[in-house]
């Protein structure tokens, strides 16, 4: 007869060494900007402690990857005591009944938002957080306002920077931002500055 497994264990948030802490998961890309440089840009100036994942292995983005994302999530939330998680979405994603990108945060949100189950005790401290528009808008902030979505914001940085890749702009920025070259400017992208909020609320 198979014995039954019984439930399983799972960890004291009290008890987790992550309960003050903020997970993010994110775009591969986009893990070395907040892991080199914001991490410790929040800690310095708002005292808000975030740890940053990247979505999939290799260059395999799982954002959209429902089942995978809502698992790992309430295993982040559930086992590892994580105060809160943030899943970052680009507004430029794919609206699966026109197959065009989106161009409202609040009808990309409400299209994905349930497709992640997430447990019903847990639901108030994940977050589907919708960048607008992709990354490269808010590090365009050093330069002007970025809330226009119709503006190619990642040809306009590889040319501001002088770059050919993805990986050359957050490098290049990384760099700029650490030496104080450049400052990035959270009132010059409307989702830049909601961002902030959201994480001292969370």
């Amino acid at each position: 007869m198979r014995k039954s497994r019984g439930k399983r264990k799972t960890r004291s948030p009290l008890a987790s060494k992550y309960k003050d802490t903020i997970l993010l998961i994110v775009e591969n890309s986009e893990v070395a900007f907040f892991n080199q440089y914001f991490r410790d840009y929040l800690q310095t100036n708002h005292q808000i402690t975030i740890k940053c994942e990247p979505s999939g292995s290799s260059n395999k983005c799982n954002i959209l990857n429902f089942r995978k994302m809502e698992n790992r999530i309430n295993i982040a939330l559930e086992d590892d005591g994580y105060k809160s998680v943030f899943l970052m979405l680009d507004l430029k994603t794919n609206c699966r009944h026109t197959n065009q990108n989106h161009t409202c945060l609040v009808k990309l949100k409400n299209e994905y938002q349930h497709e992640y189950k997430i447990k019903k005790e847990l639901k108030d401290r994940f977050y589907l957080f919708v960048v607008c528009n992709e990354i490269e808008s808010w590090f365009l902030t050093i330069d002007r306002d970025t809330n226009n979505i119709s503006e190619n914001h990642k040809k306009d940085l590889k040319d501001f920077l002088n770059v050919s890749s993805e990986k050359q702009i957050v490098d290049k920025m990384i760099e700029k931002l650490e030496k104080g070259t450049y400052t990035l400017n959270f009132s010059h992208n409307s989702s830049f500055e909601y961002f902030i909020k959201k994480l001292q609320e969370a």
